[in-house]
């Protein structure tokens, strides 16, 4: 899991891109009061200058003082005396003066962004956080500071139990300008709802001894200046059992859930509900700490996976399968609690394997070869056509039950009101082919076929933009998985969801147990002349139920 810290807007981003309507408003709110409330002579500096206060060109917040804003922020500086001036400067670096928006009470200034030159004072301790104006008749001054981009915190690293004293490092940006930290006893979940802008609620306990292990400032690569950040602290006395540990910016507040035990684990996504041997098999999910994993009649032993740093996911190098009809459920277990994902490994999904199972091959040509896979995978379907062109009839995968005219019996395991577009044919690939390089029109068609020897298609959402250029596109990418993207050179699942077919178009999976599959094919298709190579491995042949939430 990814902790997405929802942190206070800063005015930063592209202010001075809106410059004629803010000069506007800021006109309006600032300029014409202090105007109308002035005659002509006191429009003239009559002694040394003041400043009162700084306005920011959000409309929302015009009549609010400011002693902070954001590096590339317009803003309007109030005071007396402060006609003609003749230099502004904000935290010690002059900034452009237009004389026409300088009045005896009012002056209207643009700080540079970073990418224009601008040094925060976080990065410069010899630059004063001040806004210091300049006339003939003397010098004001200001406490005022510029900050960067927003902060946010990424992760923290702590063992468990986290006690008094025991060291906390977090991992965040632009965790700069800190001005407070604690920890608030609103659970974590309760404080993203609140969506706070104002005064942090709850019960807090301060952080004290921050250290910065590291504060990388450098150009980001959508080119904006941020500040990836290291930082470490002793947990104090008294803290809660759980909350939510704040940093309070200058640019706004970063946060992230803070708990002394761990957390529940929550399993959210599993990249395949049956890898293939040698697979990487990819689990996301939230305190995904100090792991044990089982699955069916295995369990792993530590050395078996990896957990990333930030406790969100989980890699196994997929080398083991479970026994036919162990639990098709795979559980982790953490010092928290338990998390589990049903359907996994679940052979009663199975249509083939091509290992001498129930199912039976057609035997129609040109069919795909069959070779083992020296696993305990065994054998798999391969469809190798080097340099192969427009094809309207080719190699293919053609099954049926039997040639007693039964159906393929169709997984108990699912529930019966699943709709059919959580309902997916799938199977594992392993692909080398030209698919989806952009100039290669071939892909796989699938065929579903009922008792009454009605057929039913798939084209993989093939389409012509423009036949005579021979252009085309295809909705999803050929031998997508369930995310819509295709990989190559190494085992995944692909998914097609049963709602593709007529057949099956808006059934539940009840209706769908009774409309029944007698057979189905795969077979290798191609509308246009480019050429290009098909070399494509395919195994476990099932359907499977994704729900959509």
């Amino acid at each position: 899991m990814k902790l997405f810290n929802h942190c206070a807007n800063n005015m930063k981003k592209n202010i001075f891109n809106t410059k004629n309507l803010l000069l506007t408003m800021l006109l309006a709110a600032v300029i014409l009061p202090a105007m109308t409330s002035c005659s002509d002579d006191e429009e003239k500096a009559t002694g040394a200058p003041t400043i009162t206060g700084v306005r920011v060109t959000d409309p929302e917040y015009a009549d609010s003082l400011f002693t902070k804003a954001g590096a590339g922020s317009m803003i309007a500086i109030l005071g007396n005396n402060l006609a003609d001036a003749l230099a502004v400067y904000v935290c010690d670096q002059e900034v452009f003066l237009n004389p026409t928006l300088n009045t005896n009470h009012s002056i209207i200034v643009t700080i540079p962004s970073e990418e224009n030159g601008f040094v925060l004072p976080s990065l410069d301790s010899s630059l004063k956080s001040e806004i210091r104006v300049e006339t003939a008749l003397g010098t004001a001054t200001y406490a005022f500071t510029v900050y960067g981009p927003s902060p946010s915190i990424t992760r923290i690293d702590a063992d468990y139990p986290r006690t008094a004293g025991n060291i906390v490092t977090v991992n965040g940006m632009n965790l700069v300008d800190i001005e407070s930290a604690y920890i608030t006893d609103i659970p974590y979940d309760e404080f993203v709802e609140m969506n706070i802008t104002g005064e942090v609620p709850g019960n807090h306990t301060m952080i004290t001894g921050i250290e910065t292990v590291m504060a990388d400032h450098h150009l980001s690569s959508t080119n904006y200046y941020e500040t990836t950040s290291v930082l470490t602290f002793p947990v104090p006395e008294n803290i809660p059992e759980s909350g939510t540990l704040v940093f309070e910016c200058a640019a706004g507040n970063a946060y992230i859930g803070f708990s002394v035990n761990p957390g529940v684990p929550v399993i959210k996504t599993v990249s395949n509900d049956m890898p293939q041997i040698g697979e990487d098999l990819i689990i996301t999910g939230t305190e995904l700490l100090q792991a044990q994993i089982s699955y069916g009649d295995i369990t792993l032993s530590e050395d078996e996976f990896t957990i990333s740093e930030t406790y969100d996911t989980i890699c196994i190098p997929f080398r083991r399968k479970p026994s036919e009809g162990s639990d098709p459920t795979l559980t982790i277990t953490t010092p928290g609690g338990t998390a589990t994902v049903e359907r996994f490994y679940d052979w009663s999904t199975i249509l083939t394997t091509f290992d001498n199972d129930d199912a039976t091959d057609n035997g129609w040509d040109p069919n795909a070869s069959y070779a083992d896979s020296g696993t305990d995978d065994g054998v798999y379907a391969y469809i190798d056509l080097p340099n192969t062109g427009q094809s309207w009839w080719g190699t293919m995968i053609y099954f049926r039950k039997d040639w007693n005219g039964n159906s393929f019996p169709l997984s108990d395991n699912i529930p019966a009101d699943a709709p059919s577009t959580d309902v997916y044919f799938a199977y594992n690939v392993y692909d080398n082919s030209d698919f989806n390089n952009g100039t290669f029109p071939g892909y796989l068609r699938y065929m579903i076929q009922l008792g009454d020897d009605s057929q039913y298609y798939y084209d993989n959402g093939f389409e012509w933009t423009d036949y005579e250029a021979q252009e085309f596109a295809f909705n999803p990418p050929v031998l997508a998985d369930i995310n819509g993207e295709y990989h190559k050179n190494m085992w995944y699942r692909v998914t097609v969801s049963l709602d593709n077919f007529d057949c099956y178009q808006g059934m539940t999976w009840s209706q769908i147990v009774d409309t029944q599959l007698w057979q189905f094919y795969l077979m290798y298709y191609n509308q246009g002349t480019a050429k290009g190579d098909v070399d494509v491995k395919i195994d476990n042949i099932r359907v499977i139920y994704i729900p959509s939430n």
